[in-house]
């Protein structure tokens, strides 16, 4: 009994291997039969990535994030600041709320290079070295990947501030001329009602003026707020929590909600504006669910 007690602990402690550990033993046996697909497999297709930059002081770090359900979460708040401490083969630190992701996407193993989240402890993870002997490591989905040289990473200090954003888009500096053609004002109908709104200049925003003329099926939730969760993420470039006002039009990227503020509660949450309400908002204070078409307004 007491052997088999022993050999018991034993596998605990093989299996609770994390990739946030600096010292990970060349001994340890790898685990058999398991999936390994460092680099994150299909998901890293040159088509199906998104230009970020990663920025800690004065350097500026290239990379991307791929399309897989953990990467759009983490796109979905950039631009976000994650604290990391260093390892032996990584710089690791919590991020919250944790990212969501598939079981399916959980693997064993990296690329020196690769973005991560390890699920066993709710990290993100950029790894810096050992990927050779990176197979008995698991609990990894793997988000994405930097491309600047990786000794520029490893060159970086104990303990640092890495603020992960988009990177700016070509098109939109060709563009920029073109600004002032932004859409500043809203149509909003609901139940043969109709309000205005004010539209803010953001990367949110312009994603939802692609999508009008729209008419979305909204929650009334919590006594406060309309609420559409697009099965989508939104772009997001100046998120954060804070208190809201009434007539509010913001999106909330942890759930991907499109959300109009009807009441006030008080409370703070994350959140990128989007406009405002003109005039009006009360009508929808105890109204229900009910469906509301946004469109341009002329």
């Amino acid at each position: 009994m007491k052997i088999l007690t022993t050999m018991m602990m034993a596998m605990c402690m093989t299996l609770s291997l994390s990739a946030c550990e600096s010292n990970t033993s060349e001994n340890d046996p790898a685990i058999p039969e398991t999936p390994q697909n460092p680099g994150g497999g299909d998901d890293n297709s040159s088509t199906n990535r998104t230009a970020i930059t990663l920025t800690v002081g004065e350097t500026v770090l290239e990379g991307y994030l791929n399309e897989n359900r953990t990467a759009r979460d983490l796109l979905s708040r950039l631009p976000v600041t994650i604290t990391l401490n260093r390892g032996a083969h990584d710089y690791c630190g919590g991020i919250s709320p944790a990212l969501a992701y598939d079981e399916t996407d959980v693997q064993y193993g990296w690329h020196d290079g690769d973005l991560a989240f390890w699920t066993a402890g709710d990290d993100f993870v950029i790894f810096h070295s050992d990927e050779a002997n990176s197979s008995s490591t698991g609990n990894l989905v793997i988000i994405g990947a930097i491309t600047s040289n990786i000794e520029t990473v490893r060159s970086l200090g104990q303990n640092i501030r890495v603020t992960i954003a988009l990177a700016e888009n070509e098109d939109d500096n060709e563009n920029s001329d073109n600004d002032n053609d932004m859409v500043t004002k809203m149509k909003i109908t609901v139940n043969g009602r109709t309000l205005t709104a004010t539209l803010e200049d953001n990367a949110t925003t312009r994603a939802f003026v692609e999508k009008m003329p729209v008419t979305l099926p909204m929650m009334d939730l919590y006594g406060r707020e309309m609420c559409y969760r697009f099965p989508e993420a939104l772009p997001t470039d100046n998120a954060r929590s804070r208190g809201y006002e009434v007539g509010e039009i913001v999106y909330y990227p942890p759930m991907h909600s499109f959300v109009i503020m009807y009441k006030q509660n008080g409370e703070h949450f994350q959140m990128q504006s989007i406009g405002r309400v003109d005039s009006g908002v009360e009508i929808f204070d105890g109204i229900g669910n009910v469906d509301v078409r946004f469109e341009k307004a002329e």
